[in-house]
């Protein structure tokens, strides 16, 4: 009770005590709240204090909060760009040295000796060139792509190998924001090769087993599942929820269950045979109707399911029974034995650099087996799924080694793989690390200035019998271009193959039995010969061919370990090659400078909005529970006089008695 009601006549002392002290009390922790409220400086200590100041302010402080994180994050991502936009820098230098070092390592006066000294230079270049590239900002290192906790550049007595990732770590900004502050090497430095891409589709055999979202689905756009609407013989309708299908053989089960119970229901006999299963063609699905009856299967409203699983174009009968083709990918769980193109497994030998590895494919059964098998073999290559779940790649992750893989003997497991570096479909344009081969073509006659094809003739063979034809590649595009020139120019006696067994090269066959030596003589300055592989004395009645297929990788410390190695033979040619190749990891260096420049402004801009934003979001929350000093010394100083009043008239009052009032 705060105050004396006014229906009663006569106030007890006991009960005026009581009103006076509960108002004391009241002012009391009146004073004593606002006493904490200037001691805080906050308005509102308490969600008690004031509720719906007490809520905002908790959500202001938990976005205060997550805002502070985020900057934190973007500051650390900057530091990283920053760091290696400077590594990237000094790279750059480094490959403008060694350039002026191979431009200035050519021409006249320049001996073997002193090659041989600039070559220590170059090693030197190579050093710190790797010290750069495992650069590392705190315990993170920058240029390893996602993989930041181990060296990305490791030497090898091979080359140099690249242990780390294509793309880079990213922070996380929220709202599924992603900014990348690492750099993988191979957009920096070049350190993986892609050029042995898989040479065929795969194409995988639809199984049970295979998973609904490995699926390209019908239109190409994946499949979403959701409801099917079946409707049999034109006027039942069956609605199907395939929303939690996992596998194929789910969706085949959640269909059949549907019909079954209809079947059940209406004591009749809709699907025959296998009922519900894989097509014959092992692509899509099929159902197999029995006779007298149809079944057409649709989408709902809004829903895309049937249409992906290949279902909404075909009417299904006793005739008609396959759906369309799904497009299954490739994945790491996808079954060796599923791959239609794969004859069997045979062994294959994968020889990188100095290194030589034979995968023994026995225990493989999945495509990730052989992906893990030829990561263990370690040879400085890994095996990878491209892009669209359709091809195998062979990636070349040793900078400064020539990579091959060819079958070992009787084998076809490579080629039907697809990861094979020498084939008839070869491209002339990727031999010899890319510069191609040199065919004369276009020849004229000095004299008459008309076309001369005898100028075009790239080499002549002479068998061991004496007979000699002469061998004009224009127009090759592949090897298996080349080999078909050579045979259709060759007599019977001479054949020209592919080697289908170790090691890859051509191979010239003198069939003629003659006592005479079997040679390949170059014509018109043409190095098409020397490109192939093929300008190599012959072993009595066959030229085995060098492998010029071999895959290098494309990276700047391949380039300097060229240059170093050219500089050791005294090889002008390979000095001038090594050269050219720098300018392009000049430009590449240039590129990653660029991208990095655009992340880090990016980022800044992000840390000037995150830092506007977080001054409103202080602003606001100040506004909700900071404290109006002013305001609150007046109310503290009135509070006091308050209570002063207060304990002066409650003295006097409790004073008086009736005694008093008598005396």
């Amino acid at each position: 009770m705060s105050s004396i009601p006014s229906n009663l006549a006569r106030v007890p002392v006991t009960l005026s005590t009581q009103v006076f002290l509960n108002n004391l009390t009241k002012s009391q922790g009146r004073l004593l709240n606002t006493q904490m409220q200037l001691a805080t400086g906050r308005r509102v200590n308490r969600p008690s204090d004031d509720v719906v100041a007490g809520s905002l302010s908790s959500v202001l402080d938990e976005a205060i909060e997550r805002r502070e994180q985020r900057m934190r994050n973007l500051e650390h991502g900057r530091s990283l760009l920053d760091v290696a936009d400077a590594s990237l820098g000094e790279s750059s230098d480094l490959v403008l040295e060694a350039k002026s070092l191979a431009m200035a390592m050519v021409g006249l006066g320049i001996d073997a000796q002193t090659r041989k000294n600039e070559s220590h230079v170059v090693q030197s270049l190579i050093d710190e060139m790797m010290a750069l590239a495992n650069h590392k900002l705190g315990s993170l290192y920058l240029f390893g792509g996602k993989q930041t906790s181990i060296a990305p550049m490791r030497e090898t007595t091979d080359g140099i190998e690249y242990l780390g990732t294509r793309d880079g770590m990213e922070i996380h900004l929220g709202s599924d924001l992603h900014v990348p502050v690492t750099t993988g090497a191979p957009d920096a430095f070049g350190s993986l090769s892609a050029r042995v891409e898989g040479d065929r589709d795969l194409n995988p055999d639809l199984t049970g087993n295979s998973r609904v979202s490995d699926l390209n689905g019908a239109r190409g756009l994946d499949v979403a599942l959701g409801t099917i609407r079946i409707t049999i013989n034109g006027s039942d309708d069956l609605d199907v929820d395939l929303a939690d299908a996992d596998s194929v053989q789910d969706v085949i089960d959640l269909i059949d269950d549907a019909i079954a119970t209809y079947e059940t229901d209406n004591s009749a006999t809709i699907l025959t045979g296998a009922r519900v299963d894989i097509n014959a063609a092992a692509n899509g699905l099929a159902l197999y109707a029995d006779t007298g009856n149809t079944i057409d299967i649709n989408d709902l409203q809004g829903s895309f399911t049937a249409a992906d699983l290949g279902l909404t174009d075909v009417a299904f009968d006793d005739t008609t029974t396959d759906g369309n083709d799904l497009d299954p990918r490739l994945s790491r769980m996808t079954a060796l034995a599923d791959l239609p193109n794969l004859a069997g497994l045979d062994d294959f030998i994968i020889a990188n650099g100095d290194t030589t590895r034979v995968i023994e494919t026995s225990s493989a059964q999945t495509i990730g087996d052989l992906i893990d098998l030829i990561k263990q073999a370690d040879a400085g290559v890994r095996l990878e799924l491209n892009d669209d779940g359709t091809r195998l790649n062979l990636l070349n992750q040793m900078s400064g080694a020539d990579l091959a893989v060819y079958e070992t003997t009787g084998g076809q497991t490579a080629l039907e793989l697809g990861i094979r570096t020498q084939t008839e479909d070869t491209l002339l344009a990727d031999l010899n690390d890319g510069r191609g081969v040199s065919i004369v073509t276009g020849s004229t006659d000095p004299e008459t200035g008309l076309p001369d094809p005898s100028r075009d003739v790239d080499f002549s063979i002479t068998l061991s019998d004496g007979t000699e034809f002469e061998v004009d590649l224009a127009g090759a595009i592949t090897l298996g271009d080349v080999v078909d020139i050579v045979t259709a120019a060759a007599p019977a006696t001479f054949t020209i193959e592919i080697d289908d067994d170790a090691p890859n090269g051509l191979i010239l066959t003198d069939l003629s039995g003659g006592a005479d030596t079997f040679k390949l003589t170059p014509r018109n300055s043409s190095f098409a010969a020397q490109d192939l592989g093929i300008s190599t004395a012959a072993d009595g009645a066959t030229i085995t061919g060098e492998d010029r297929s071999t895959v290098t990788v494309d990276s700047v410390f391949s380039h300097l370990l060229a240059l170093k190695q050219a500089l050791l033979n005294n090889d002008e040619t390979g000095i001038t090659i090594a050269g050219e190749k720098l300018e392009l990891d000049i430009d590449r260096f240039a590129k990653a400078r660029a991208v990095i420049g655009q992340r880090a402004n990016r980022i800044s801009s992000m840390i000037d909005r995150e830092a506007d934003q977080q001054v409103m979001d202080l602003n606001l929350r100040s506004e909700i529970q900071d404290l109006d000093y002013s305001e609150a010394s007046v109310r503290f100083s009135s509070l006091q006089t308050q209570i002063e009043a207060a304990m002066i008239t409650g003295s006097q009052a409790g004073q008086l008695s009736l005694i008093r009032f008598l005396a």
